[in-house]
């Protein structure tokens, strides 16, 4: 079954449909990442023939170790939307890494806040805010990449929105959605329209959730190759979503040994270091 499929370099989507394997946008995947026109050529010429590749997770997999090889930086960023995929099951630590992304563009924030609408209590999952403005954000989690959010989800929260407002006609906000998948046309056509602004990672084209993260090296702590899953677990159950928040004295409880929190700290560095 898998000869037959790679015949035609068929490969598997995370939907688990099937779809000729597109170089030109394998290219750009790694261009994105910061990889360079050379770079990426030379990556698929390492990878070899596509046909050893069932699936798109198994291709990402073999480039993130290659490079890893070369770059802890290009490695993180050509991973990052796995990363943030990774800090499930939960929406809490999407929330914290929504709120570092704002603190570092000068917001003071706060996360899972109550506040009285006009009818009903609210849950806002982030309030940030600044000398020129406030900002009102509810996070959108999902655990599955191909997961969109469709006109229903602009529709619920922008209603939500409406009634805090009503209830707080003094406070002065700018509602906003910020999600780890995708917005459907309708969706974004309708947050356009009612001024809700949105963060995915397709919007907006430019400086969208992927772009802020590389661009303020606010990457999440899943993102380190150096730190064992089981110890990012722990750190995420204490609310240490971001590499950071990382430091010694968080770390010693979840490292091994000195070695290994050294290893770690200095992944730190290097994928915090101003470029």
């Amino acid at each position: 079954m898998r000869t037959e499929k790679m015949k035609n370099n068929l490969i598997q989507k995370r939907s688990k449909n099937e779809e000729p394997f597109d170089f030109s946008k394998y290219r750009k995947s790694l261009r994105k990442s910061g990889v360079t026109k050379h770079q990426a050529n030379n990556l698929v010429e390492e990878l070899g023939d596509i046909k050893k590749y069932f699936s798109t997770a198994e291709l990402n997999y073999k480039t993130y170790k290659l490079l890893l090889r070369k770059s802890k930086v290009l490695a993180a960023n050509y991973n990052l939307k796995q990363a943030i995929y990774s800090l499930g099951p939960t929406g809490y630590p999407f929330e914290i890494l929504c709120a570092e992304l704002l603190k570092v563009k000068g917001y003071t924030t706060r996360v899972s806040v109550i506040k009285k609408g006009k009818w009903v209590k609210h849950e806002v999952d982030l309030i940030a805010k600044r000398d020129d403005g406030c900002i009102y954000g509810e996070c959108k989690f999902h655990n599955k990449k191909n997961i969109k959010n469709d006109i229903k989800v602009p529709l619920y929260v922008h209603a939500r929105f409406l009634d805090i407002k009503e209830g707080n006609p003094r406070e002065e906000f700018q509602p906003a959605l910020f999600t780890n998948t995708f917005f459907s046309k309708d969706a974004i056509k309708y947050a356009r329209g009612v001024n809700l602004s949105l963060y995915a990672m397709n919007y907006p084209r430019k400086n969208n959730f992927i772009d802020l993260i590389q661009k303020y090296k606010v990457y999440p702590i899943t993102s380190l190759h150096s730190l064992k899953k089981s110890s990012q677990q722990r750190l995420l159950d204490q609310g240490i979503v971001v590499i950071k928040q990382l430091n010694r004295k968080n770390l010693l409880p979840v490292c091994r040994n000195e070695n290994e929190l050294v290893k770690v700290l200095q992944e730190v560095k290097i994928l915090t270091r101003p470029n």
